[in-house]
């Protein structure tokens, strides 16, 4: 009886353990993919040149690209 009980509570550790163990792995793989994830395109401010992520610039009207707001004012 005593050998069963060891036997339950050792199979118990290691079932926990693997779970734990793979729920590891996953995160491991999501970090990784989001650090390989694709370039973003960048654009060259209309005003300055200064290179910005596509998803950072500021569009005027004409759809030409700047880094900040106070480039995309006229003047």
């Amino acid at each position: 009886m005593k050998y069963l009980l060891i036997f339950i509570v050792v199979i118990v550790v290691l079932m926990l353990h693997k779970k734990n163990r793979a729920s590891q792995q996953a995160s491991h793989q999501q970090r990784k993919a989001q650090r390989l994830s694709a370039p973003e395109p960048m654009h060259a401010c209309t005003r300055c040149g200064v290179n910005v992520p596509a998803s950072r610039c500021v569009w005027d009207a004409q759809q030409r690209p700047y880094c900040c707001a106070e480039h995309a004012r006229p003047g």
